[in-house]
């Protein structure tokens, strides 16, 4: 792996993983005591496997905290707005609206505002933030196959993060022609998401919000595997700041 690049002092990295396990708190464990619950939180559908272990990797690198939860998004989906059909699952969803609350307060809340605490405290330094929210997904999608190995996803009308990601996936490309590399793809990076709220809270040439998600096959191969191919990511990169503004 290479090493840290040089200190710049004009951006920092944050690193998050919003899905990064299938744990069930206890006092919550009712709600997963029908039949289907298990498969559920074996699957991508209770979280992102191998996610933890990249973003892990990544926050390493960068010498930073790492910012992630490990508890099933069929609990409560950090990733989504409060507003939004799926921030509760099948299992949660018809909870009592005084459990619900108890949800968002013990683990939504809490790690949305250590994301911005965060990222407030870089921003206060003058400085820009690079943030990396790490997902993997599933190589078949309603039997479908998605022939994709990584995906960068950005605001399109964030001048900023689009050439910071179209510079970062022509590198990665040019070192690893064989690797799928698309942009936006599988998921839109306007669609709704933490780095999509963020970026409505900071100013463009101060917030980047890239949302990286990896083909989890990698993972089921074997962890080794998937590492090499954030090597790969971190090897292509890291070695420019940010272009800010629109």
């Amino acid at each position: 792996m290479n090493s840290m690049p040089p200190e710049n002092i004009n951006h920092r990295y944050v690193v998050t993983c919003e899905h990064g396990g299938n744990q069930v708190p206890g006092e919550f464990a009712d709600a997963f005591s029908r039949g289907d619950a298990k498969a559920w939180l074996a699957s991508h559908r209770g979280h992102d496997p191998g996610s933890l272990s990249a973003a892990m990797q990544l926050a390493e690198h960068f010498n930073v905290d790492l910012i992630s939860s490990t508890t099933t998004r069929l609990l409560v989906d950090l990733n989504r707005s409060l507003d939004h059909e799926m921030l509760f699952s099948k299992f949660t969803r018809d909870l009592a609206d005084d459990r619900k609350r108890l949800i968002l307060d013990q683990y939504y809340h809490p790690y949305r505002k250590t994301v911005r605490n965060v990222i407030d405290s870089i921003i206060e330094r003058g400085q820009t933030v690079i943030h990396f929210s790490v997902h993997t997904f599933t190589p078949r999608i309603a039997g479908v196959w998605r022939p994709i190995d990584l995906g960068l996803l950005f605001d399109p009308e964030a001048g900023g993060e689009a050439e910071y990601c179209r510079r970062w996936r022509q590198r990665l490309v040019e070192r690893s022609p064989k690797r799928r590399v698309l942009m936006n793809q599988p998921y839109a990076g306007t669609a709704d998401g933490l780095t999509t709220t963020l970026r409505q809270r900071y100013d463009s040439r101060r917030y980047f919000g890239i949302e990286i998600e990896i083909n989890h096959r990698f993972f089921k191969r074997s962890p080794e595997h998937q590492r090499r191919v954030v090597e790969e990511l971190i090897a292509a990169g890291w070695d420019e700041a940010p272009i800010a503004g629109r």
